[in-house]
């Protein structure tokens, strides 16, 4: 991946010449946004910088086997900070911060917008943002490159957990040379790719197998062959779950034979519906989907979030004995 020698510079520069940083994770928070935070949190505070780290969500325990995640905050204030960075946020919503504070659009304090997502508005001040890159730590990975930063082996395990989450463990097909060979460099200089297998796929818990048991049971497949299953609000009650929980069965109902894409409807704790669309068909665009909703992301993987709730239709029939 080749980046512009003038926006990298810019983005060195105004993160050096800044004196409170808050960097951003997106709501929901996943492994590609988490690393990303992770990594760049980690070369500029050995650097010296003076760095917050904020996601206005809860951040899944399963994750925390990266004990820096601990020191994140879940609420800010904006006025504390002359720079904000977010990372793997398609807009200022997917940040959150801004829709609880609007101010923070409209504030002169500069904006890094560091993304991958097509749906990205470029809102930033200075944008980096690259569609075709498989994940946001893969341009995070090549900025790092271009300002010669050594990769230790907790920085090439931020950047893996990012890679190999967004990738689908490689099964994606936004898996290209470039991914296998940046994953191939990121081991060598000692990621813990063993570690991030066992907490992403073998760290299932009870209250995740209960969640997923409902959403399974709830599936139907529409005469358009979409494949929809809802969760409703005391689904999560009853199986003790989160909606962190759900984590990995989109990707499970989107294999389904013949379908055209999947979606899975869930209720948040903020009152919202979210909607997570994924594809594996290339002739099917999800992302146009779910910006119908205000939402976006990519092609074969997007989402949406919609005020209000969820009701279960039943559908009654009459059989004679």
């Amino acid at each position: 991946m080749e980046i512009d020698s003038a926006i990298s510079n810019k983005i060195f520069e105004t993160i050096f010449n800044s004196k409170n940083i808050l960097i951003i994770s997106h709501r929901n928070s996943d492994p590609d946004c988490l690393g990303s935070n992770l990594a760049l949190r980690h070369v500029f505070k050995r650097a010296g910088v003076n760095i917050t780290s904020a996601c206005i969500d809860l951040i899944p325990d399963n994750y925390k086997f990266f004990t820096e995640l601990n020191k994140f905050v879940n609420d800010i204030n904006p006025a504390d900070y002359d720079l904000f960075i977010s990372l793997d946020c398609g807009s200022p919503d997917q940040a959150g911060f801004p829709l609880k504070y609007p101010e923070m659009t409209k504030m002169q304090t500069p904006w890094i917008n560091i993304d991958h997502h097509p749906s990205n508005s470029g809102y930033g001040t200075i944008n980096l943002v690259d569609d075709k890159a498989a994940a946001t730590v893969l341009i995070l990975y090549a900025l790092f490159q271009k300002w010669g930063v050594a990769v230790t082996p907790y920085l090439a395990t931020c950047l893996l957990f990012g890679l190999y989450f967004d990738t689908g463990s490689f099964m994606h097909s936004s898996t290209d040379a470039e991914v296998l060979k940046a994953a191939a460099d990121l081991l060598a200089k000692g990621a813990n790719h063993k570690l991030i297998v066992q907490k992403l796929f073998k760290n299932r818990t009870v209250e995740q197998l209960k969640i997923w048991g409902k959403a399974l049971s709830n599936v139907r497949i529409t005469e358009n062959n979409v494949i929809v299953t809802g969760i409703m609000e005391n689904d999560f009650r009853d199986c003790n779950a989160t909606c962190s929980d759900l984590s990995g069965i989109i990707d499970y109902l989107s294999s389904v034979k013949g379908v055209q894409f999947a979606t899975i409807l869930s209720h948040d704790p903020d009152g919202n519906v979210r909607g997570s669309l994924r594809t594996r068909r290339d002739d099917v665009n999800v992302s146009e989907i779910a910006g119908t909703f205000g939402g976006g992301g990519h092609k074969k993987a997007s989402g949406f979030t919609l005020k209000g709730r969820l009701r279960k239709k039943t559908y009654w029939s009459i059989t004679s004995d």
